[in-house]
């Protein structure tokens, strides 16, 4: 027996090699013939595919050999290896096969968006014609694909106080419906803010068929002089990009400032003009308005109010008396002294008329008389229950009372007259007074009322100079005011309005008299050039 021991040897030796790509262990056979590869399918075809979850496609790829000799399978490989994420290859059945025998493998696929996966299964063998076999792949995903444009925007530098409005697109460029579920938006910054465009887009979710497209918009308004940036993420079902970000960078730069400057009054100063009908049927109403100016003069001290009081009638534009100040000591007397005007008076009365006469130049109330003053509130308080018959409109009227002040807001006209504008009782509506009223955003108070005390009081009020308002010299960018008050910030008790252009306080907290009130702004640019 020990001759055949080498033999034996030998023969265990050759069992232990392992083919690259296989996993078995197989004895090689001799073979005076050559192997001859055959591959079915010879083209493999997948898809298109949805994509998402786990769901997969298998094909099986027999190999056969036709040939007299041992086929050896030397390697699988993808054409395209980057494309191993979508497909995998099993292990080959068996790394050797006889003749006239076969083996398989698999090829998997799960595809990750909606592109073509198209590439080649190679198999490297000892066929001696054919030692690399290309297996073709045609296969494709169906998926939504998120595209938004621009992806990143530069705004540029704008003007503190203007805006910019830049609309990014959402497009679905894939080959499924795709579905926008939900937006944010990441900035450091106040001055960029995101619009999803809900008044014509809807609420969310959003449906995009394919190559369809919607629009939503970022913003950017520069409130000061550093760069900003900020970002938007959509959130959608791509299953490849699940949140897609578009980005945005912009830079501010001031236009000019501005300090308007402001001394509040020790206290208010407000020139009162009264005009009373002294025609036959106003002996009551002359009356009621004697009987409860207590109540205004009660307001008037409430208020700490400087004031001047003149007192006209419908049909003479002279002071029926001495002008009524803080300095008289019985002020009440007095005023109803002139009140009580009687009713000889002309039936055509002319209750603007006379009041744009007594504020002539040389008039009682007129340019550098002792009752008016330039840094007084100039009100009118009409009474009477007649229709106007002044020879003018009251626009050209409102023009001359506006123009004895510096500001327009410093003139208020008030009036107590029948009902607008059928009148009340026995009382006409006065016309003329009643437009004078609704243009100075003044009081139209019924004649007829029974409670004279509370028009009383609230003439008062009205007729006084305003000490909570600040009219600016400027437009200002709303969001760069800061107010100061003898120097130091206030934050809270004021606002903007932007009708008037004016600073407001709350009642609670209009600056004292002898107060300085500082308001400094950013100046809008031009926001088109």
């Amino acid at each position: 027996m020990r001759p055949f021991l080498p033999s034996l040897l030998l023969l265990a030796a050759c069992q232990d090699y392992e083919i690259k790509g296989g996993d078995d262990l197989i004895n090689d056979v001799g073979d005076d013939g050559e192997p001859d590869i055959t591959v079915t399918p010879g083209a493999i075809t997948f898809g298109p595919m949805a994509v998402g979850g786990d769901t997969t496609a298998i094909q099986t790829v027999t190999v056969r050999n036709d040939g007299e000799a041992s086929l050896e399978i030397h390697d699988l490989m993808l054409a395209n290896a980057e494309l191993g994420s979508v497909y995998t290859i099993s292990r080959i059945g068996s790394v050797l096969v006889p003749p006239a025998s076969e083996t398989t493998f698999t090829v998997t696929f799960q595809p990750l968006t909606a592109v073509e996966y198209n590439t080649e299964v190679l198999i490297d063998s000892n066929d001696p014609d054919e030692p690399q076999v290309a297996v073709p792949i045609t296969a494709s995903g169906e998926a939504p694909i998120i595209l938004l444009s621009p992806e990143t925007y530069d705004f540029g530098t704008l003007y503190i106080g203007c805006e910019n409005a830049q609309p990014i697109t959402i497009s679905n460029v894939g080959n499924a419906q795709l579905e926008i579920t939900d937006f944010s938006y990441f900035s450091a910054s106040d001055d960029l803010y995101f619009s999803a465009n809900e008044e014509i887009n809807g609420p969310l979710p959003w449906y995009i068929p394919v190559g369809g497209s919607a629009s939503v918009y970022v913003s950017y308004a520069p409130l000061d002089d550093y760069a900003d940036e900020g970002f938007v993420r959509v959130t959608s079902n791509d299953p490849l990009r699940s949140e897609a970000s578009a980005f945005q960078v912009g830079g501010g730069e001031l236009y000019g400032e501005n300090l308007d400057l402001f001394e509040q009054p020790i206290r208010g100063a407000s020139d009162i003009l009264f005009v009373i009908d002294n025609s036959c049927s106003m002996a009551e109403e002359q009356a009621n308005l004697a009987a409860n100016f207590q109540y205004f003069a009660a307001g008037l001290l409430e208020l700490d109010l400087d004031y001047h009081i003149g007192v006209i009638t419908t049909d003479n534009p002279a002071f029926r008396g001495e002008m009524i100040t803080n300095a008289m000591d019985d002020i009440e007397s007095e005023f109803i002294t002139q009140t009580l005007v009687g009713t000889g008076g002309s039936g055509d009365e002319k209750p603007t008329e006379m009041a744009y006469q007594s504020t002539q130049s040389g008039g009682d109330a007129g340019p550098g008389s002792d009752f008016l003053r330039d840094d007084a509130m100039l009100a009118m308080i009409y009474v009477s229950d007649e229709p106007d018959s002044s020879p003018s409109t009251w626009s050209a009227y409102l023009s001359h009372f506006q123009s004895l002040k510096n500001d327009s807001d410093d003139f208020v006209s008030h009036a107590i007259s029948g009902d607008w504008p059928s009148g009340c009782g026995s009382a006409s509506a006065t016309n003329n007074v009643y437009e004078l009223s609704v243009a100075t955003a003044g009081l139209y108070l019924s004649v007829c009322a029974t409670d004279w005390a509370s028009h009383l009081e609230a003439l008062v009020d009205a007729s006084a100079a305003d000490l909570s308002s600040f009219e600016l010299t400027e437009w200002p960018v709303e969001e760069s005011i800061v107010v100061r008050v003898d120097g130091v910030v206030v934050t809270t008790g004021w606002s903007y309005d932007e009708a008037d252009r004016s600073i407001n306080f709350e009642e609670s907290a209009i600056p004292e008299g002898g107060s300085t009130i500082e308001v400094e702004y950013a100046l809008f640019g031009d926001c088109e050039g």
